[in-house]
């Protein structure tokens, strides 16, 4: 026989025999025994307070050399007036990129890149923070640093305003994903939408802020006896009490007046709640009500109770609903609590339209079996497997360790909370479960929310009850509008009808059936000039196509009576909201569907005076088509050409005040029409076009119109 034949044979008889004795030896998973966890050891914390009322907490650790700072201090957005939603957050966020009085935020930077140390700060919805990590033998230089952007932060305008930008521009993305809605709007549902807990900036909370605000706001909550400080690191704890004893010697108490945390008067009712997002094909499920507290002595067996029905994997809702029933594309739920205010209860999932009602009804059903049925032993003893396997990470680092005890102390829990938890977990019984199920959930009494598209839910979403549909569409900043006149109007329609005629008269408009222009754009962009093909196709009353090729491939934009869709290599889509109301302000602003629908009821035109444009005299209107954003028309008050027009858009970074300059006016088939026109936003050039061809009443297909779905 072949050596390396007998060989492989010989191995794969080895094999087999392995595995049998494997297999024999294996036990079955229930079998299987574990030791109980070890204790917990928490280190020791050395807890000073300073004579300025700071409280310092301290753990030595010298496995690195390295040394790790957080600050605690009180104050949230919950303290923030109501008409200035964001005051807090941008406050914590300027206080480091704005610099202090001595250091720019820039320079900053640049010395903390050199050290690899960082700085940072926030302020979150119940509590703000500082924090610094830093190499033992550069906290000299880091420590300093801290110390002034507490204490003396400078707040420059150009950083304030960096800030508002951000902001702004998460305003007006903030509708684009139908989960996030969906997790927004549940928490307005259950805490109120005005409630300190649930309430967002506006733009018009963020435009009524100002740098006064932002340094009385600091000046009112940042006090040395409203912060606590822990360190951990490579230290002595004596020397480092010393050191920082010595680093905020300078900061003097002052009188703390901050309100307490605000109760919650919560009624239990049941209903039904949709937010219409046509531009979906799945809906996003939010049902449940009011949570509770981590002081409630059931919070033990209420989390026992929460990972059975919701732990992940081994939860119920992820095995029923979405593995056996197929309902779900993802399935969640959770029973929070929180420290000083309570939490919520919601269970919810991403399902396909068509079984919207269905999902609700499972989900429901599941919280149902919570109360009616005892909790079996396995499933009881997997679900505090899972909770204490997982506790260890509670300790992995004494930096976490004293940042809990930090947390502890600032809303007034005992300083051992986190071992009671544990020793809280292991007592719980399956009779405490149903217990606390019985007691704290009210399936009965639940507040449905469903993001999605109500066109293509399988059964109605009124079969489960009265349907309240909620608003949420962005409202632009506040734009004064000029009081009209009846004498304003009267001129701005005989100015609207004068620039009719000198574009070429209203018969001839009339005559337009449709119309097609190609040409060129030129984008700016923070990466630089970016180049676009244009294609623009109208075909009266009311059908729109614009096709644009990127460099990176080709969009398309398609309006329709009323129905708007993108197509992009990724595929067809309808457009969101966002979208849609650009499509629709972009095509009222197009000078030749403006003409034609002078007449239509609804439409607007006021007078808004004379204005010199670049030396060019101009007489202005006001244009209001029905439904629509307000625009504004300046026409060369010599040839009655429309030379500039104006509005406020939403853009991906926020509402802009939006300027375009027609010019190079050409005759085509007796119309005037412009073929360059400049782009400025908020001042600055962000594009120009160029028209290379204009057809008026070419051929166009249906089709070109329509998209396969």
């Amino acid at each position: 026989m072949n050596i390396s034949r007998l060989i492989q044979i010989t191995f794969a008889f080895a094999l087999v025999a392995l595995s049998g004795s494997e297999a024999a030896a294996q036990k079955h998973y229930k079998e299987l025994t574990y030791p109980p966890l070890n204790e917990i050891q928490v280190p020791e914390a050395v807890r000073v307070t300073l004579k300025n009322g700071i409280i310092v907490y301290m753990v030595e650790d010298h496995s690195l050399p390295l040394i790790n700072l957080r600050a605690r201090i009180g104050v949230g957005s919950i303290d923030e007036p109501g008409d200035k939603i964001g005051l807090a957050a941008i406050t914590g966020a300027v206080m480091r990129s704005g610099g202090t009085a001595t250091m720019s935020g820039d320079e900053i930077d640049e010395e903390m890149e050199g050290i690899g140390a960082s700085i940072e700060t926030g302020i979150g919805r119940a509590s703000g923070f500082a924090s610094m990590s830093v190499l033992k033998e550069n906290l000299g230089t880091a420590l300093p640093i801290l110390v002034q952007v507490l204490m003396n932060p400078a707040f420059p305008e150009d950083k304030i305003e960096l800030q508002k930008v951000q902001i702004r521009s998460g305003i007006s993305r903030r509708n684009d994903d139908a989960q996030s809605i969906a997790g927004r709007e549940f928490s307005k549902l259950i805490y109120g939408a005005e409630s300190v807990f649930a309430r967002h900036s506006e733009f018009r909370t963020i435009d009524a802020i100002t740098r006064d605000d932002l340094v009385a706001f600091h000046k009112r909550y940042f006090l040395p006896n409203n912060v606590m400080v822990g360190i951990s690191g490579d230290f002595d704890a004596k020397a480092m009490g010393e050191t920082i004893a010595a680093a905020f010697a300078s900061w003097k108490k002052g009188k703390l007046n901050r309100a307490k945390t605000p109760t919650l008067n919560y009624t239990y009712d049941s209903s039904v709640h949709y937010i219409e997002k046509t531009d979906v094909n799945q809906s996003s499920i939010y049902l449940g009500h009011i949570g509770g507290l981590r002081n409630n002595p059931d919070y033990f067996a209420l989390q026992v109770m929460n990972d059975i029905l919701s732990g992940g994997f081994s939860g119920r809702l992820m095995k029923n609903v979405r593995s056996d029933q197929g309902l779900a594309y993802a399935v969640f739920g959770r029973y929070s609590a929180n420290y000083d205010y309570p939490g919520l209860f919601y269970v919810g999932c991403m399902t396909q339209s068509s079984t919207t009602v269905e999902a609700i009804r499972s989900l429901l059903r599941e919280v149902e079996r919570m109360i009616q049925e005892d909790v079996p032993d396995e499933e009881l003893a997997l679900a505090k497997e899972s909770f204490l396997n997982s506790f260890v990470f509670n300790f992995d680092t004494k930096g976490e360790v004293i940042d809990r005890q930090m947390t502890y102390e600032y809303y007034d829990y005992p300083k051992d909370f986190l071992e009671r938890t544990k020793t809280g977990i292991e007592k719980v019984t399956s009779a405490d479960v149903r217990r606390v199920a019985q007691t704290y959930l009210k399936p009965d009494n639940v507040r449905i929310l469903v993001v999605g598209n109500g066109n293509e839910f399988g059964t109605p979403l009124a079969s489960l009850g009265a349907v309240n549909e909620i608003d949420i569409s962005v409202t632009g900043p506040e734009v004064e509008q000029p009081e009209a006149t009846e004498d304003d109007i009267a001129v701005g329609r005989a100015i609207l009808n004068q620039a009719i005629e000198a574009a070429g008269g209203s018969d001839a408009i009339k005559r337009i059936q449709t119309i097609q222009e190609k040409g060129q754009a030129i984008m700016v962009t923070p990466q630089g000039e970016v180049e676009i093909g244009l294609v623009r196709t109208m075909a009266f009353p009311d059908r729109y196509r614009v096709v644009m090729d990127f460099p990176q491939g080709q969009m398309v934009q398609i309006m329709n009576s009323g129905l708007a869709w993108l197509v992009t290599p990724m595929g067809s889509q309808p457009a969101p909201p966002s979208v849609k109301e650009n499509l629709i302000n972009n095509t009222w602003q197009d000078l030749t569907y403006l003409y034609r629908h002078s007449d239509v009821a609804g439409l607007q035109v006021q007078y808004l005076g004379s204005e010199d444009i670049n030396g060019t005299p101009t007489e202005v209107i006001l244009v209001s088509p029905p439904d629509v954003l307000s625009f504004r028309m300046f026409f060369d008050a010599s040839t009655m050409l429309p030379i500039k027009r104006s509005s406020q858009n939403m853009t991906p970074n926020g509402p802009e005040e939006t300027v375009e300059f027609l010019s190079d006016y050409r005759n085509i088939d007796g119309i005037l029409l412009p073929f360059k026109t400049l782009i400025m936003s908020n001042g600055q050039k962000v594009g120009e076009s160029t028209v290379v061809e204009l057809i008026i009443n070419p051929t166009v297909p249906d089709d070109m119109f329509t998209v396969e779905r």
